[in-house]
């Protein structure tokens, strides 16, 4: 019945594309999959929905529903708990052969990750996370309200140079490592990488514990379209006309996800649990999985070996799922106070942190297969590569930074060789 009514309502309403906004897909319908289909194609060809009267012609067994009231909220949640629901019970289909044809031990095994796998199925929901490729309408009415308020292997870099040197680019499946001082804006570096790595095709989930989805969505504003982030927040745009125009082309027919979990959805922090359960969620929709804090995660305890855990788990998950995963961690205060330069020195070479300045979390070192380190003084930043397949370990690529406006570029031409 769900499905029915909303295929009808997207027929009706020809917003065909809503279901990416609640990422509802072929895969999700049960009794209509090939009413989805038929549908699909003709919007690729016509560019708009077909007549409800064309669709119950062309399959009978499809019940059209008119003036359907429900929102598409509801319809979409309703039909992924369904399709959620036939993945568990299809997992433990194998069961008995399972049970036959293993050990105890690997029985056991198989059994304890299909648990782990049906409890992230039930505990996903498409509800709270915000996709920033689909939501330009609602970014519209936040900025208005601050003024009434006052498939490749590799995933590419922004910066050329740095994405010749790893082969490519960041590699699908790998745990990658940024790590920087405080506040030398190593979470603007973060979001740069995402928003490179989705306007070529790939689709993104940005983990952003400390902003809300504003601030964040805000600083994907700044970095696509340089768009001052200070006057955005406070709704005093003087190009705020092509703001607005620059906001519609983020509409339901985006099909590549760029979503953002911040503090609101975040209620019971961030855990390799959850990461797990968006994962079975959005499925092959994601390739780059992007932390912007490794401190800032639940850890399953406290201290060194708790950060050790969670990213041996983090590596695995991104193996498992074929994820690029980027991870951003701060370096120790002491260890930039070791690095201080005087301001002469500057002119000569920024100092970057060095991968001795991890010793309390050697671990997510160890389990990155490329680690960066960057640092940034009066608009001149340095980002370095300190671990990667690649022969060109130290290596370094000087960028300009005028983060408020979204410019981060490489200053100079590098020898690649």
């Amino acid at each position: 019945m769900r499905e029915a009514q909303l295929l009808s309502k997207i027929i009706d309403e020809n917003s065909f594309f809503t279901m990416n906004k609640f990422n509802v897909h072929g895969e999700d319908f049960e009794a209509y999959p090939h009413v989805y289909d038929y549908v699909k194609r003709y919007v690729d060809e016509y560019k708009q929905t077909p007549d409800y009267r064309t669709v119950v012609s062309e399959f009978e067994d499809f019940d059209y529903y008119a003036d359907v009231t429900d929102s598409y909220a509801y319809l979409c949640k309703s039909i992924k708990s369904a399709s959620a629901k036939r993945k568990s019970a299809l997992r433990l289909s194998k069961m008995n052969e399972n049970f036959k044809s293993m050990t105890g031990a690997e029985f056991t095994a198989w059994l304890k990750e299909e648990a782990t796998a049906l409890e992230a199925l039930a505990n996903s929901s498409s509800g709270t996370v915000t996709n920033y490729a689909t939501n330009g309408e609602e970014r519209k009415e936040w900025y208005n309200e601050n003024k009434d308020t006052s498939v490749l292997s590799y995933i590419p870099t922004p910066y050329p140079s740095l994405t010749d040197w790893l082969g490519g680019g960041l590699s699908l499946g790998d745990m990658n490592l940024l790590m920087a001082y405080t506040n030398k804006g190593k979470s603007w570096l973060g979001s740069d990488m995402g928003n490179v790595a989705h306007l070529n095709g790939f689709g993104v989930l940005h983990y952003s514990p400390e902003l809300s989805k504003q601030q964040q969505s805000y600083r994907n504003d700044t970095l696509r379209g340089h768009f001052n982030n200070v006057d955005i927040r406070r709704g005093r745009l003087s190009n705020e006309d092509e703001y607005m125009k620059y906001l519609e082309d983020f509409n339901e027919k985006q099909e590549v996800p760029y979503f953002i979990k911040t503090m609101e959805d975040l209620t019971h922090g961030l855990s390799v649990d959850v990461i797990r359960a968006d994962l079975e969620m959005y499925g092959d929709k994601v390739q780059m999985v992007i932390i912007d804090g490794f401190n800032l995660m639940k850890h399953p305890k406290l201290g060194r070996e708790g950060m050790s855990a969670t990213s041996r788990e983090l590596r695995q998950v991104f193996g498992r799922y074929n994820v690029a995963g980027l991870v951003i961690h701060q370096t120790p205060t002491s260890a930039e106070k070791e690095m201080k330069v005087d301001e002469d020195e500057l002119d000569v070479e920024i100092p970057v942190p060095q991968l001795t300045d991890y010793s309390e979390t050697i671990s997510v070192v160890q389990d990155s297969a490329t680690v960066l380190t960057f640092n940034q003084n009066d608009g001149r930043g340095r980002l370095m590569i300190a671990k990667c397949r690649e022969p060109h370990v130290g290596k370094s690529v000087d960028l300009r930074c005028n983060f408020n406006l979204g410019y981060i570029t490489e200053s100079t031409p590098v020898d690649l060789f």
